[in-house]
Order: C-alpha cells, then structure tokens, then sequence
C-alpha cells in the first residue's frame, strides 16, 4: 500500500533529560482528543530513528552488532491522528516513512487481545515494538535473544521520554494473546513483544 513521508526529527527540546524523567509515568486514561501525524512521527523516530547513514547506520537506540530486530507497528483508532487515516502502518526508519497495511480500525480488538484492558480501546494510536530476533542470534547465537530485549526495553524507553516531551502519556503493556496480537497485525516471522498506546492524558494533573 501507500507510504507516508514523516516528519524528520523531533518536534521540541522545551524539557531538560531530567525534567522528563521526572514526568515520565504509566498513562492508563486517555482523552478523546486526536493527536497530530507530526507528534506520532517523532514518537517513531525516538524509538527507531536513524541518525547517520554511513556503514553502521547508527539509531536513536543502541543495536548489537547494529543487527537492528526492532519492527515499530502502528495501529491508528478512527480520527486518532490528524491527517492520517485510521488503520494499521508499518514503520520504515531508513526512509522515515509509514507503510500503510490495513484500513483497519483494530483499536478494539487490541483490547480484547490484551484480556479485556479496556482503556486501549481510547488510545488515539498504539505502538507494537516487535522483533525478528533472527537477526541478532545469527550473530550472537542463544545470546543474541537477550540483546534483543535489551534493545527493545531502551526504545521503549526512549518512547516513554517522547511522549512525555510531546504532552502525551503511554504506558508499556506487556499482557497480551502473542497469537491474536500476530494476526491483528498481520505479523509472520516477527515476534511481537509489547504495545503502547499513545495519546493525550485525560488527567490534566498527570503532567503538572
């Protein structure tokens, strides 16, 4: 389907690292309001972003052996993002675009393959961080899994952070049907390994 240039780079630096870290907390209430496609765009690039492009084509998070297993998804809930239709993307790092693969509104059904948790089913959008950890073991062996989650805890970390930089909350969810999850997703070898949903807190107080 159709890509979708983003765009490049973070939107703001208003808040020190440790203002940030600070304000960094787990949002489970979110508003009705839709977020902008320019704030999804540096949500992504904090999580996978490239920042040079010579050999090691060096990220926004570390990578073993620059293997890079991380795949970012996106599901978008109907009028989640402004300017950007609802449905499933994939997203591409080397040219900081969005590959749309669905229409799909699965905001629900992410719900319910998360046993029921009904506050995603608010969430403007939600990230899947996934993984073809294949990619790292064939270098690293057995060992190689263990770099993946380590990789994927700092990117999600860095999400975290961005959201909060952007006046957003998120929260890493980690309980999850792996098999509905892959099929919502249309995911094949990727392995998914947490979702975050991502939109504005609808505690005004979250952020104080």
């Amino acid at each position: 389907m159709d890509k979708i240039k983003l765009t490049t780079g973070p939107l703001s630096d208003k808040l020190s690292l440790n203002e940030t870290l600070k304000k960094r907390g787990s949002c489970r209430n979110f508003s009705d309001k839709p977020i902008f496609k320019n704030q999804l765009a540096s949500i992504l690039w904090s999580g996978q972003g490239v920042l040079t492009r010579n050999y090691d084509m060096r990220r926004t998070t570390p990578s073993a052996g620059s293997t890079f297993p991380l795949e970012l998804m996106v599901a978008v809930r109907k009028d989640g993002v402004e300017d950007l239709a609802q449905g499933i993307y994939h997203y591409l790092p080397g040219q900081h675009t969005l590959k749309k693969i669905s229409e799909k509104d699965i905001s629900e059904d992410i719900s319910a393959a998360c046993f029921n948790q009904e506050y995603l089913k608010k969430a403007p959008v939600t990230l899947l961080v996934a993984s073809e950890e294949t990619r790292t073991t064939r270098m690293y062996a057995e060992r190689g899994q263990r770099y993946v989650y380590m990789e994927s805890g700092a990117a999600m970390q860095n999400i975290s952070l961005e959201a909060v930089e952007m006046g957003l909350g998120t929260v890493i969810v980690g309980a999850f049907d792996d098999a509905a999850v892959k099929k919502l997703f249309e995911l094949e070898e990727v392995k998914p390994l947490a979702i975050m949903p991502v939109g504005y807190p609808k505690d005004k107080a979250f952020y104080a």
